[in-house]
């Protein structure tokens, strides 16, 4: 079985797809050890909690698609995944942020019982400044959260494989010839909400291994970075880190890096598009909690020539990220 990424998906241009095992395809996983979910916690003690959106719950498919499995492989330790809200009847996605969720979490008793050393928050960088740049309610409770925890799930099945998308005689390829026309007289689809930009340098072994598919919301949500959204996202962090510092728990924020942020300085036409500074920006704030620069470690790997760091096809990174940033991030 083969998945093909979500941009794809959307912009129908094949010369970038980047073909990988699917969910279902039993040889996808060949690390050392995996990590569990919340879905089969068995209310034994475990070293990490991860929490986050579709970086962190393996949307990208593909070769050992957790990183998750990477950190416990890696250090040899128990680590647990909460994974979205998808799927569960009576469930809002969106009700609330992870750092609510994981006080939640902290505040009904849970946190006592898994007993973690470590919890890492992941976050893609374009809904940083959304889900975290606010106010937010330290003291939150909800009783049916840890139970609709329990029913949820980390793979969107329906998406898993797409074999159909150029079969023969379908409506899809009718979309595939409306959007590569269209895609002939502008490198921004309206239609798809996908861009599409040279490079300076081959990064993907992909048919097309110059070309960079990006969303148009990685550009449009850079206005909402400034220093002082920056900084309520950072004060947040620190205190949640200060109320988890009293469990013995440590902190980690991992803000994705977009694609189009990681990629930007190599475009040919960079100067068509605003530079994001979020990174740049908590770079420089006083920490309390330890900060997963994902930005510096890839963007030091892209320097030296490494390539499909992020998937040709699809907003997510590849397994050579996973592996490069935990390379380098340990816990000890």
């Amino acid at each position: 079985m083969v998945y093909k990424g979500d941009l794809t998906r959307k912009s129908y241009k094949i010369d970038s797809v980047f073909p990988r095992p699917s969910y279902f395809d039993p040889n996808k996983i060949n690390l050392k050890n995996k990590h569990t979910s919340i879905v089969n916690w068995d209310e034994k003690e475990i070293d990490m909690i991860t929490i986050g959106d579709s970086f962190s719950n393996a949307d990208t498919q593909g070769l050992n698609p957790f990183y998750q499995d990477y950190i416990a492989s890696f250090n040899e330790i128990k680590v647990l995944n909460i994974p979205r809200l998808f799927k569960v009847k009576g469930a809002n996605l969106d009700a609330y942020n992870y750092i609510e969720v994981v006080q939640i979490l902290n505040n009904m008793g849970y946190l006592d019982k898994m007993k973690p050393k470590y919890i890492l928050i992941e976050s893609v960088e374009r809904y940083g400044i959304s889900r975290f740049a606010k106010k937010l309610d330290f003291e939150i409770k909800d009783e049916n959260l840890f139970n609709l925890l329990k029913l949820s799930t980390n793979l969107r099945y329906e998406e898993a494989v797409d074999d159909s998308l150029f079969s023969f005689l379908n409506l899809n390829n009718f979309k595939a010839i409306r959007n590569n026309i269209y895609l002939t007289f502008t490198n921004k689809s309206l239609i798809s909400g996908v861009y599409i930009e040279k490079m300076k340098k081959d990064f993907f072994t992909s048919k097309d291994q110059n070309s960079l598919l990006f969303l148009k919301e990685d550009v449009d949500n850079i206005s909402l970075i400034t220093k002082e959204k920056i900084k309520i996202l950072n004060d947040n962090f620190n205190k949640l880190s200060e109320i988890l510092n009293k469990k013995g728990i440590k902190l980690y924020f991992m803000p994705a890096v977009d694609k189009y942020d990681l990629y930007s300085k190599y475009l040919i036409n960079k100067d068509a598009y605003p530079k994001s500074n979020f990174f740049e920006y908590l770079r420089k704030l006083p920490k309390k909690y330890e900060f997963i620069d994902t930005k510096k470690i890839l963007l030091e790997a892209l320097e030296k020539g490494e390539k499909d760091i992020f998937y040709s096809d699809d907003t997510h990174w590849s397994y050579k990220a996973s592996e490069l940033i935990f390379k380098k991030v340990k816990f000890d």
